[in-house]
């Protein structure tokens, strides 16, 4: 019985490691076109990025804003004061459907 239920305990955790990562859905797209920290161009804007700002790459870590690309497309949130908050690189396949 505690093998069964030892099972099953490693197998929820195995199915949220395997679980693809979230984007918002309100969250926009754009190109960047260059940066120097503490902004970044999106498009024709520049951003401020907020204290707290979180940039996530392909493979969902956390990075830094200085090893952000000078070139890239994005998936991106902004906080209600306008502040970018919020940045994820996509895969390759979510690139191929960034024309949503």
């Amino acid at each position: 019985m505690l093998k069964h239920f030892l099972f099953l305990f490693l197998m929820l955790f195995a199915l949220a490691a395997y679980a693809g990562r979230f984007l918002p859905q309100n969250a926009q797209v754009g190109q960047i076109n260059g940066h120097n920290y503490p902004e970044v161009k999106i498009g024709k804007e520049i951003y401020r990025l907020a204290p707290g700002v979180r940039i996530y790459d392909t493979f969902n870590r956390i990075i830094v804003p200085t090893s952000l690309p000078q070139s890239a497309k994005v998936f991106y949130q902004l906080d209600p004061g306008g502040l970018l908050i919020q940045m994820w690189l996509p895969t390759p396949e979510e690139e191929a459907g960034m024309g949503r």
